[in-house]
């Protein structure tokens, strides 16, 4: 089972989670712009402690985050005024984003062929767009890959042992990737409260 956790960090105190959060994740938020990125970033990671009880990880091939010496696989992501972890038995990566406009040149560029064809020809182009790459992303980060490995797969028909899911919250496009042979239940957890 995958346990996703959404909450909303636009009204986060700054101050108060910065108190609650491990001390890698207190100098990552020290080197980001404004007050958004850092409510995002806090956010994450309370969401972490509140789906696990913990907030002390390691950081793996290309960053990937990890618990050593643990059955819980975890993600995390944020966007806009979100904020989203999902827990797992196995690799799992998790992606959210808005839709923006304009994508059709980022598709050509990161995607595999097949990916930027869908979008050229969709009558939807950039939520098109949207859907794939967070689909792709989260691939990315259930394997440990990098952005840079983008145009060598493709999500479209599936990924040999992974399963890929996309839906649409609030706006934002939600793509999980697990690796199984089956997604399984989805037990959401909207709206929390950090």
């Amino acid at each position: 089972m995958i346990r996703l956790y959404i909450a909303d960090t636009s009204a986060l105190d700054i101050a108060s989670a910065m108190q609650e959060v491990s001390e890698t994740r207190r100098q990552k938020v020290l080197r980001l712009p404004n007050d958004e990125k850092k409510r995002q970033s806090l956010g994450a990671e309370l969401l972490l402690r509140k789906a696990t009880g913990r907030t002390e990880y390691s950081l793996g091939k290309n960053g990937k985050p990890y618990f050593e010496g643990s059955p819980l696989y975890f993600s995390l992501a944020h966007s806009g005024s979100y904020a989203v972890c999902a827990v797992a038995g196995s690799d799992i990566g998790i992606d959210i984003e808005t839709v923006r406009e304009g994508s059709e040149r980022l598709a050509e560029r990161f995607f595999a062929p097949a990916e930027y064809r869908a979008v050229a020809e969709s009558a939807q182009p950039d939520r098109e767009f949207c859907r794939l790459w967070v689909l792709k992303e989260s691939y990315i980060k259930a394997t440990g890959s990098r952005l840079a490995d983008m145009q060598g797969f493709s999500v479209i028909g599936g990924v040999e042992g992974f399963c890929l899911q996309s839906f649409e919250y609030e706006g934002f496009f939600v793509g999980l990737c697990l690796r199984a042979d089956a997604m399984g239940e989805i037990e959401i957890h909207k709206n929390v409260r950090l």
